[in-house]
């Protein structure tokens, strides 16, 4: 099966220097999965793609390739969309790079023109709410968003360090969107060992991440709306993880004292207490949520989700 896939390879996430290596960890393994690919980077015209099928990979809708009469072309064609609630913005990356953003409706009228049939997004109920009002007879394939697993044989919790880590955006939101409301309160909380985000820190990011979680016997993964990268790099990486219950992460299978410990405020810090008294109790815990984390949820396995999306409609 040959597929196009359109990319911008300056794209911030992309890049060997991106705090986060997810969305590069997962264009990678579909481009293995599928190899070899046509990589379309540059304006085009539509005739000079060769594939079955075209991918649009622009998870901030950034990129604003024009390929002429890319409407007409008979390639089955996708689009994967990150955050769904994002608002057309303009602005200037730390690197100096400029952006420009597309706001939800943009992404779905420009998705339409060319003739997507399937936007992929990890975020089902962001989707309903943002871009599926605007998105017409366009479906929504939905799979979380999908780390490489790097941490074969991670430690056991005995071996860690006894502390729960905090980590990632503190962000406050804006106009009633409020993701991490419940993160900034509890990385505040006795027991927790908080660290700044690694954009403002030397905190490791990207490639090593996952072996910087690995240090620790458990991690929080915590957002008031979407199942974020944390919510499976944290199992993955063998420890056990403090989660704010969505209901996407529990249609996942994640259960509460079987793979992950459920918090909110009024059990957390009776929670955070249990655990640091013997955290090697929760061994346990911490095998079943990896096991669940690397057996159905890494950018390999998304890879074949696409390559099964491609087939059906082929």
């Amino acid at each position: 099966m040959k597929l196009a896939i359109v990319y911008n390879p300056n794209d911030t996430k992309l890049l060997p220097s991106a705090y986060s290596w997810t969305y590069r960890d997962m264009l990678m393994a579909i481009i293995e999965r599928f190899g070899p690919v046509q990589l379309v980077t540059k304006p085009c015209e539509a005739t000079s793609i060769e594939a079955a099928a075209v991918l649009f990979w622009d998870v901030h809708s950034s990129h604003h390739i024009e390929i002429a009469g890319i409407e007409k072309h008979p390639a089955i064609k996708l689009e994967y969309f990150n955050d769904p609630h994002q608002k057309e913005q303009r602005g200037t990356y730390s690197s100096g790079q400029k952006f420009y953003k597309l706001g939800a409706e943009q992404r779905a009228e420009r998705a339409k023109r060319r003739g997507v049939s399937t936007i992929i997004c990890p975020f089902k109920t962001g989707y309903q709410r943002y871009i599926a009002p605007h998105a017409g007879d366009i479906k929504l394939a939905w799979f979380p968003v999908a780390p490489k697993n790097r941490r074969r044989k991670p430690s056991k919790i005995a071996g860690r360090k006894a502390e729960i880590l905090a980590s990632g955006h503190l962000w406050q939101g804006e106009d009633g969107f409020r993701p991490y409301d419940f993160r900034r309160w509890a990385s505040q909380q006795p027991g927790i060992f908080n660290v700044d985000h690694s954009i403002n820190s030397d905190t490791p990011c990207g490639n090593a991440y996952q072996a910087f979680l690995s240090l620790y016997a458990g991690a929080l993964a915590l957002c008031d709306v979407y199942v974020v990268p944390k919510y499976l790099e944290i199992p993955m990486a063998g420890c056990v993880c403090f989660c704010q219950m969505l209901e996407e992460y529990a249609g996942m299978g994640f259960k509460d004292g079987e793979n992950c410990i459920c918090v909110d405020q009024n059990n957390f810090n009776q929670r955070v207490r249990e655990f640091l008294k013997e955290p090697a109790r929760y061994q346990a815990v911490a095998d079943a949520g990896r096991q669940l984390a690397a057996g159905k949820y890494t950018s390999e396995h998304f890879a074949q989700f696409v390559w099964e999306l491609i087939e059906k409609q082929l």
